[in-house]
């Protein structure tokens, strides 16, 4: 009689195995990714959620988006609401998924103007390296950048470089306003509140449709930091 062993063997020389194909690599692929990197998984969804969700937030504002944009942020609003269930092990299903909804955001952009202070004979060029960058991740395109070469002696309706982006804001040219610190709009000689003349800034901004972004604090109003 036959033994298990003998009849496995047996049906092992007259069964005929498909070849592995290009989809059934990619699920091993993807299964052994799966065990062997979470934590540099989790690292990066992290990321994503937090881009995808300063995207939304820029986006949001644009007056009238268009149908693949609206459906976009449909979709983005959708799925930051999902979490993975394992926030330390998301799947590599919920991280795809998460860069998808991003990629699509991305591609859509807004005019973003970054203002800075520097000292009189400071170079301005490497001050807007680091905003240029957030507004990429913000869904923006830094296209103009205007700097006050002095101390923050002077309030900020007077200093010039100001006053090029009230003109862009009302105008409505850009979409996006980038300011390394709150502390940049406010003059430290001005006789009023600080705190108060940044809530003045940003709901100022908001009414115009055009988030404030600081990249090292947050204005107490809400405005947010990166």
């Amino acid at each position: 009689m036959a033994t298990p062993t003998d009849e496995y063997e047996a049906a092992l020389k007259t069964t005929q195995f498909a070849n592995p194909g290009a989809t059934l690599l990619e699920r091993l692929k993807e299964a052994m990714e799966a065990e062997e990197w979470p934590d540099e998984r989790a690292v990066s969804v992290r990321a994503n959620r937090r881009r995808l969700a300063e995207a939304v937030e820029t986006l949001s504002y644009v007056p009238s988006p268009s149908a693949v944009l609206a459906a976009a942020l449909w979709r983005a609003r959708q799925m930051e609401r999902i979490l993975p269930a394992h926030p330390d092990c998301p799947t590599i299903k919920y991280a795809a998924s998460v860069a998808r909804r991003l990629d699509e955001l991305l591609v859509h952009r807004v005019a973003a103007a970054a203002y800075t202070c520097a000292s009189e004979r400071g170079d301005m060029k490497p001050l807007y390296e680091h905003p240029g960058r957030a507004a990429g991740e913000r869904a923006g395109e830094l296209r103009v950048g205007y700097g006050y070469r002095a101390v923050q002696g002077v309030a900020l309706p007077h200093r010039p470089g100001w006053r090029r982006i009230q003109r862009l804001v009302q105008d409505r040219q850009i979409g996006l306003l980038i300011v390394a610190s709150a502390d940049e709009l406010v003059s430290a000689v001005q006789p009023q509140d600080p705190g108060w003349a940044r809530q003045n800034i940003e709901t100022w901004l908001s009414s115009c449709g055009i988030p404030p972004v600081c990249l090292n604090d947050r204005l107490p109003a809400g405005g947010y930091a990166r």
